[in-house]
């Protein structure tokens, strides 16, 4: 069996089993009997067996296939040595916040949007909310940068497909569809007020939009840098930042102004400019790297990095 060939089943299997560890989940967790509308989207939730395999079942099918179904696609990317290390960071630490500057701003201008620093009765502060989120983002992000950009990615570049943007919509998709069951079933109607005002299926269609053009900005990252971590980074302050904002009273809405001026994926400004820096950082890039040729049989793969 040539690479490439091998690569293109494995990326078939993983995309397989992404796809479908979340309905796994919830036909486990209806067979116990659970309440699966339960609040983990925003609310405090410890989670179900469910969700465990949602997270966790793509990762393990990924390092099976890593290391089991060698197809010389390159390393996992948990190196963090890079070029330009510090630039790297910065930007991912920055971008996010940056955006919800220009969302919620351009939100207040048209009248769509108030903003209040004061939360809540009984929520933290935005300050201490935003640190809390963030410390628990960077654990289940690194499991799924791991699983997307690790990977997703790498494997998805050794595809041979047209462009090089083309790998990254690929990944871009199996992601947003791993995500329907969060929305679909795990998450509680209470909870899908506080992020949107739009239907469940017009604000799905958009939420996968978004995550389509967000995951160009992510594979980019992991493919000019070689590491997962900026995109580690990226993902925990995007989580930190916009969930207090809606979740904690900080951010209110006008009519449908959420589906524009909204700091959450599934708004049309955040949407656009993820694409934006997308174009960006495409055009900015020089060819993609060829991966390194298929490990033969019987050699250990080169490490995680």
């Amino acid at each position: 069996m040539t690479p490439l060939i091998r690569t293109r089943i494995n990326f078939a299997i993983f995309a397989a089993a992404a796809v479908g560890a979340g309905w796994l989940g919830v036909a486990l967790d209806r067979a116990n009997g659970l309440d699966l509308a339960n609040g983990v989207a925003l609310s405090d939730s410890s989670g179900t067996s469910g969700q465990a395999i949602f997270i966790l079942g793509p990762a393990i099918v990924a390092l099976l296939l890593f290391f089991l179904s060698r197809d010389g696609a390159g390393p996992l990317g948990f190196t963090l040595r890079f070029p330009h290390r510090a630039r790297w960071f910065a930007g991912a630490a920055v971008l996010y916040p940056v955006m919800t500057v220009v969302a919620v701003g351009a939100g207040v201008l048209a009248g769509r949007a108030a903003l209040t620093w004061t939360p809540e009765p009984g929520k933290p502060s935005l300050i201490a909310a935003v640190g809390a989120i963030f410390a628990l983002q960077v654990v289940k992000n690194l499991v799924e940068e791991f699983i997307f950009r690790g990977y997703g990615t790498r494997t998805a570049m050794a595809l041979g497909l047209p462009g090089r943007v083309t790998p990254h919509l690929l990944v871009g998709v199996v992601w947003a569809l791993w995500h329907l069951p969060l929305y679909l079933v795990w998450t509680s109607r209470a909870d899908m007020d506080l992020i949107t005002s739009l239907s469940w299926p017009l604000f799905l269609t958009m939420f996968l939009v978004g995550v389509v053009a967000s995951a160009v900005v992510y594979g980019e990252l992991r493919v000019r840098t070689g590491s997962l971590w900026p995109g580690v980074l990226l993902h925990s302050v995007c989580n930190a930042v916009a969930t207090p904002l809606i979740a904690n009273g900080h951010l209110s809405f006008t009519g449908h102004g959420d589906a524009f001026f909204s700091p959450v994926p599934g708004s049309l400004i955040i949407a656009v400019l993820f694409g934006a820096v997308a174009v960006w950082l495409v055009r900015r890039a020089s060819p993609a790297p060829v991966p390194a040729p298929a490990t033969p049989v019987g050699v250990t793969p080169a490490g995680l990095s």
